[in-house]
């Protein structure tokens, strides 16, 4: 199967007949070119899976890896798509998780002594720390796993934690405050409140995932006991979890409840006091008080401590235990459980004696003892390190401007582009000359054109939001508004080319034909150049930094520069009054335009410098950008398109053909070629504006 990448433009190849995974939402496989790479591929691809993973492409949790080759969290590294002629998003790549086994191998006691023998409880600690930093590293980006559950947490020999199957977590659009919920949910993890609940229905929040955050910890370092398990003293059936859960009936907890723990279950005590004191806290306080319950950073801190606070058996130095405690209690619990050691020492397992109970006296043997036969002895026992695991931040870096991967398909984006682009720059000149006569014109005709065509907006943008659901429209009156100003504009353009027409004005002719090529210049650039939408969030620094900075500096520049320039002429008219309406109107948009030129290359330059040191804000951004943040997005980018492709058209401009651009003899004070880069600068800026706000607001990107 091959895919492009969304943000890079690479073509991947995916070896789809030996997949690696398989579930209800899709399949992964592994990248044929990229061994270090898998990709999901979902059964059912919608646009919500696309505009969920772009939000999660732009904007990861601080730290995604711990060292190189080692995740944190598996994170959509990019988008996948189809690369035939109508191109969709179908799945995303992710790192390939290697040497690394799902939680529950490592806190049940089976398994651990028979696939990972020598993962002691130093090991466990270590495992919940990491376990307890990925979940605050995912919260303080905002997101919520929602789906807590064994099966999505591996873990690796040397206790190094990651999560997987993030395309699950809860997500939540910054700039919409659109939700994507997480719809499924395990009980044996989910709070009290949530259970019996339609996960779809529901916000999830922090509090609910330091439920299942602490009862993970609890099975880690309790031998894989639930905090809710328990032998029942009442009458009848034992309730199943769902409603002990429910009912808050903490096994471990002050409170008295009608269960009795486990009798092979590890003592409470054998915990550090500080990790029982906030075991309590989530699973009896915050019963009724999720607030209560204590946040991941709380159990990274206390298992720091806990850890740090362990004591090595003299016996059996695999014994790690509480320094709180008099004796080992893993000595007591191999002599509980017949003889198997939950830690066995190295000597036992080179021997393969871990695998079967120590022979020991009868009398202290269990009734409950079952005869066990030893299974054949592991040809390589992996031996874990205790030199901690150190966090590195590596964050990947997609290229800022991405062109387009194919050649015919630029030709193609090109060809479009100056087509609309010119229908485009011929509508625009032919309204603003309409607009023109309307106002400062003898003929009253025009004016009356636009009235109409905005009744007619009006009237269809109420019927749009007749039938279009709200949180597509907006409010009731944004779609009235809308449809008016579309219709008045449309009216004014169309009445421009005929009003040209019939008059045979030499200058309208000129205004338009000026008009056609501007909009085929902008159309090409447009379609040729991509708007930065693949960084991280928070600050950007280095070469996107640069970038983003130019484009905001370019943005803030036109607006200031503009803004001072109206200021300026208007106050020098209240000082010198006299001049007409339309001759202040006329100072007013030529001033503003060469101030805006100076603020907007300005601009670019010292955001440029400041976002390469001190780092630019990104753009917001969606898989398919349109509506109030497409707009938006496109002011912004479209300013930079125009101010930059302005300047650079007037510096040819300028150098080919000066006789043309000299309108008045030279006294030297500007040179000519600079203030053709300013004045077309801003002209730019305006055109990029105005242009990027109505194609951004359409989704053309």
């Amino acid at each position: 199967m091959r895919l492009q990448r969304q943000f890079n433009g690479k073509i991947i190849t995916l070896d789809t007949r030996n997949p690696i995974g398989s579930g209800g939402e899709g399949r992964i496989y592994v990248v044929a070119n990229d061994p270090t790479l898998v990709a999901k591929i979902y059964h059912n691809p919608t646009d919500e899976d696309a505009d969920k993973l772009t939000l999660m492409y732009n904007a990861p949790p601080a730290n995604l890896d711990v060292m190189p080759g080692m995740t944190l969290i598996a994170w959509p590294i990019d988008l996948l798509r189809t690369v035939d002629n109508r191109p969709h998003i179908v799945g995303y790549l992710m790192p390939r998780v290697t040497a690394a086994a799902p939680i529950h191998t490592f806190y049940t006691p089976k398994t651990r002594r028979e696939q990972k023998p020598l993962f002691n409880y130093l090991y466990l600690h270590r495992t919940a720390r990491n376990l307890a930093a990925a979940f605050n590293d995912i919260h303080s980006g905002g997101y919520v796993v929602g789906d807590v559950n064994e099966s999505n947490i591996l873990v690796s020999d040397t206790a190094i934690v990651t999560l997987v199957d993030t395309d699950s977590f809860q997500v939540r659009d910054p700039y919409t405050d659109l939700t994507f919920r997480c719809p499924v949910g395990k009980a044996e993890f989910t709070p009290p409140e949530l259970q019996n609940q339609t996960f779809r229905d529901i916000d999830r929040t922090a509090e609910h995932d330091r439920f299942g955050l602490a009862v993970l910890i609890f099975q880690l370092l309790m031998e894989g006991t639930h905090p809710f398990s328990g032998v029942y003293q009442g009458s009848g059936d034992p309730p199943a979890i769902e409603a002990r859960i429910k009912a808050g009936h903490f096994v471990y907890g002050k409170k008295p409840v009608p269960y009795q723990p486990m009798p092979l279950a590890p003592s409470f005590k054998t915990l550090h006091p500080s990790l029982q004191e906030l075991f309590i806290r989530c699973f009896e306080d915050g019963h009724n008080y999720p607030e209560k319950r204590p946040p991941a950073i709380a159990w990274t801190q206390a298992l720091k401590q806990a850890e740090s606070d362990l004591t090595t058996c003299t016996k059996n130095r695999q014994h790690r235990y509480s320094n709180h405690l008099k004796s080992c209690p893993w000595c007591d619990r191999t002599r509980q459980l017949g003889g198997r050691d939950p830690f066995p020492s190295r000597e036992a397992v080179r021997s393969g004696q871990h695998l079967e109970p120590l022979k020991i006296k009868k009398r202290h043997r269990l009734t409950l003892n079952p005869r066990v036969t030893r299974p054949q002895q592991p040809s390589r026992v992996i031996t874990p390190t205790t030199k901690s695991p150190r966090r590195v931040l590596k964050r990947p870096q997609p290229p800022a401007i991405i062109r387009s991967p194919r050649t015919w398909l630029a030709i193609w984006h090109i060809t479009e582009g100056a087509i609309v682009g010119g229908v485009w720059g011929v509508t625009c000149l032919s309204a603003i000359v309409a607009i023109i006569f309307a106002l400062f014109g003898p003929t009253s005709g025009i004016l009356g054109a636009m009235i109409v065509g905005s009744i007619w907006g009006c009237f269809f943008g109420a019927t749009a939001g007749l039938f279009i659901p709200e949180p597509i429209t907006g409010p009731s009156k944004i779609p009235v508004i809308i449809g008016g100003l579309c219709g008045t504009f449309i009216a004014a353009a169309i009445a421009g080319v005929v009003f040209g027409a019939l008059e045979q004005d030499a200058l309208i002719g000129q205004a338009i034909m000026w008009g056609a090529f501007m909009g085929m210049v902008w159309g090409t650039i447009w379609n040729l150049f991509k708007p930065p939408l693949s960084v991280p969030k928070g600050r950007v620094h280095g070469k996107n930094g640069m970038i983003l900075g130019a484009i905001w500096g370019a943005f803030l520049g036109t607006a200031i520069g503009s803004l001072l320039g109206a200021i300026a002429v208007l106050a020098m008219e209240l000082d010198q009054p006299g001049n007409s309406t339309p001759e202040i109107i006329s100072r007013i948009c030529v001033t503003a335009i060469v101030a805006a030129g100076l603020g907007a290359l300005g601009g670019i330059l010292s955001g440029a410098t400041f976002g390469t040191i001190g780092g630019a804000p990104p753009l917001p951004t969606a898989i398919r950008l349109a509506g109030r943040r497409g707009a938006w997005v496109g002011m912004v980018w479209g300013n930079f398109l125009g101010v930059i492709t302005g300047a650079f058209l007037g510096a040819i401009a300028s150098t080919l053909f000066p006789q043309l651009l000299q309108t008045s003899p030279p006294d030297n004070s500007i040179p000519l070629l600079l203030g053709a880069i300013i004045v077309s600068a801003g002209i730019g800026s305006a055109w990029g504006i105005f242009s990027g706000m109505i194609w951004g607001g359409l989704g053309k990107f």
